[in-house]
């Protein structure tokens, strides 16, 4: 697992990234939030940044939706 930090909100937080690599899927949790979702490697691109905002703008306004989205795709495909 990988702990890593970023700003929101004028405050740092703690984004937790799980990669099971047998089954070839990603788990992101940010306690902070109340937010966690899971997505396989087959998924990637726009539709992965677009599910990611649609899942995040539930808990913080579009533009941090927007940036916290492609933070974790990069950061997913960085492992």
């Amino acid at each position: 697992m990988k702990i890593r930090k970023t700003m929101l909100n004028d405050a740092e937080i703690n984004i937790f990234i799980y990669e099971n690599k047998k089954d070839e899927y990603f788990v992101i949790a940010i306690p902070s939030i109340e937010w966690s979702t899971t997505y396989a490697y087959d998924d990637f691109g726009t539709e992965l940044v677009d599910k990611l905002i649609d899942s995040l703008t539930v808990k913080v306004n579009e533009e941090e939706a927007q940036v916290l989205a492609h933070r974790l795709n990069q950061w997913t495909r960085e492992m």
